[in-house]
């Protein structure tokens, strides 16, 4: 018997914070699988790679409103990000967990930083938001593996393909030189991710490969983006 795990996610939860949880379904048992609240929507767990460009989205709206002294703007885009982290690690693995859990905190703190006025330089909100994305990457990537093992290729093309760019956001926040490193990794990347998106013309040894190459650059950039001291 298959069990499928469906996220359900309040509607406001991306516009501020709300409260949200993961439940269990079994796919051959329509009645199994939960009905969605007023005010709430239902996604698949394997749908979920679809909103993978979000928190960038609200990351670079966060940057801009910083960058025009809008802190209530600056800070509900950043919230935005923490809940979105908030809802991956609610079916991460316990590794991955650590590092999701780690970056919601640094974004709520962020955020209530810039409220308060404290926080003066775009460099801050950079480092906050590429730990961020990498964050994500590193889930995403853990993601791809899982459904390659499973035997699931387009959907761990997804997820490989949602790691990529989010590895390469974090690295464009660090360095011109980690920058153009990370550049080739993530499009040789985006090419295997796109042939296991259409099932079609890749090898075992080439997936094999590319998964070790975006791994030790996930690793890579994360160290360049470590926190220098503990977020309080």
């Amino acid at each position: 018997m298959q069990i499928r795990s469906t996220i359900v996610i309040a509607l406001a939860c991306l516009s501020q914070t709300a409260g949200l949880s993961v439940t269990l379904g079994d796919d051959k048992d329509t009645k199994a699988v939960p009905e969605a609240p007023a005010g709430f929507v239902l996604v698949d767990e394997d749908q979920w790679h679809v909103m993978a460009d979000e928190p960038d989205r609200h990351i670079s709206r966060a940057r801009e409103a910083f960058l025009a002294a809008d802190a209530r703007t600056a800070a509900g885009e950043l919230r935005k990000v923490a809940v979105h982290l908030r809802i991956a690690s609610a079916h991460a693995s316990e590794r991955v967990k650590r590092g999701l859990a780690h970056s919601e905190h640094e974004l709520t703190t962020l955020a209530r930083h810039i409220e308060s006025g404290t926080v003066k330089s775009v460099e801050d909100v950079d480092a906050v938001t590429a730990r961020a994305l990498h964050a994500l990457a590193d889930y995403q990537y853990v993601k791809a593996a899982d459904a390659w093992r499973k035997k699931e290729a387009r959907v761990s093309g997804q997820y490989l393909r949602a790691a990529a760019d989010n590895m390469e956001r974090a690295a464009a926040r660090s360095d011109a030189r980690m920058r153009a490193a990370t550049a080739e990794i993530a499009k040789n990347s985006r090419v295997i991710s796109s042939k296991l998106i259409e099932g079609t013309g890749y090898v075992i040894d080439e997936i094999g490969a590319g998964f070790e190459t975006v791994g030790r650059e996930i690793e890579r950039v994360g160290a360049r983006v470590a926190p220098a001291k503990t977020v309080k």
